[in-house]
């Protein structure tokens, strides 16, 4: 007679135990997978729009020959605000200059041109490190042929520059201000002709991310 011997109820028990456990530790490896991509993705978008915004105020830094420093770190409410403003062809008094350069063998006439940074605090200050910082916050560009532009009013969507921008007031436990467009205090006494720049861009996420960038800006002709 065959001896036909089947699994124990143990047995059955046991392997859909270890079945389980496998299955459980897969998903917690996908799961955690799936939160690392999507943090180095939003690592990336941040880091990207950073350098971007970078990139323009380094072009325009570069081609200025007047640089107001208009916001240090001064506490900043709910409207906008004059980070910096800084003119291209304008000399230190104000007066136009007036410059030619030779593009595709003719000259060309450099015009003045006034730009102004502008802040916005954005809204969101929930579960936000310090406690009185907030989220959400946008930097517009605005350019002008004949003065600064204003900050005050209604600034046009298609101006701004960089989104996401942390704010943290100097009333901040911390002792790191941003966005912070200040004289560095390595500026020379008599000309102050460095411009230090700190900005935090971070999004409400589990875990948080965030991206910070710190520059020193030569400032033409001192300020």
């Amino acid at each position: 007679m065959t001896n036909k011997k089947g699994f124990t109820l143990t047995e059955v028990l046991l392997a859909v135990m270890i079945v389980g456990l496998i299955a459980v530790a897969l998903a917690s490896l996908t799961r955690a997978a799936a939160r690392e991509s999507g943090v180095g993705r939003s690592k990336i978008m941040l880091r990207n729009n950073l350098s971007m915004f970078m990139r323009t105020l380094r072009g325009d830094m570069a081609r200025a020959t007047r640089v107001e420093v208009m916001h240090g770190n001064s506490a900043v409410g709910d409207n906008a605000v004059t980070l910096l403003q800084l003119a291209q062809n304008v000399d230190r008094d104000g007066n136009l200059i007036l410059r030619t350069i030779r593009s595709n063998s003719s000259r060309v006439v450099q015009r003045a041109k006034w730009i102004s940074y502008c802040f916005v605090r954005g809204s969101d200050n929930n579960n936000i490190q310090p406690a009185d910082a907030y989220r959400g916050g946008k930097i517009y560009r605005l350019e002008s042929t004949s003065a600064y532009p204003s900050c005050s009013g209604n600034l046009p969507a298609n101006s701004v520059v960089l989104t996401n921008v942390k704010y943290i007031p100097p009333s901040s436990s911390v002792n790191y201000f941003v966005p912070l467009f200040a004289l560095d205090t390595f500026s020379r006494s008599g000309t102050k002709s460095l411009l230090r720049v700190q900005i935090i861009t971070e999004l409400p996420s589990t875990p948080v991310v965030n991206d910070v960038v710190e520059e020193i800006f030569a400032m033409p002709n001192g300020y």
